[in-house]
């Protein structure tokens, strides 16, 4: 008779880092060089990392802020539907919109976080937003952060 074991399922055991209690990968890739030897001095390519804690949920939120509905198979209602909001003219009243649908979306999807302060200035010059998120994360000493980006028709970027 055939067995089965599935030790994917096993709780893991042996030392884990009690101090690490999130953990994403970096959002692009990194490429970064060790030596392995300094007798063979061969290259070691190290292109993933991942952050730990509060990067990590920071990655989390930068994903939200660039991700749209639908864009997820898994997650089909993830991420924040400016609609055509991007694509009209730049003004206040639009940001003040803007704004409000960032602040319902990171409530309903992202619960680590707490907003303290979104600033949104529309540049109509160049039809874009300066966004600038102050935010805590309870967990981690409710220590501010800050995050600041554009957002135009082509995105959410840092």
């Amino acid at each position: 008779m055939a067995e089965i074991n599935l030790d994917i399922l096993r709780q893991p055991t042996g030392d884990r880092d009690v101090t690490q209690i999130y953990t994403d990968l970096r959002l692009d890739l990194k490429l970064e060089f060790t030596r392995n030897s300094q007798l063979e001095k061969e290259n070691e390519v190290r292109d993933i990392v991942a952050d730990n804690n509060v990067n990590a949920i920071r990655n989390a939120f930068i994903s939200l802020l660039t991700t749209s509905p639908g864009d997820k198979i898994l997650n089909p209602k993830f991420g924040i539907n400016f609609g055509d909001m991007l694509f009209l003219p730049v003004t206040e009243i639009r940001a003040d919109s803007i704004g409000k649908r960032i602040i319902e979306t990171v409530e309903k999807f992202e619960p680590r976080i707490k907003l303290i302060n979104l600033f949104i200035v529309p540049v109509i010059e160049k039809q874009e937003y300066i966004v600038e998120f102050v935010y805590s994360i309870p967990r981690f000493n409710k220590e501010r952060l800050n995050l600041k980006g554009t957002l135009s028709r082509t995105g959410f970027y840092v």
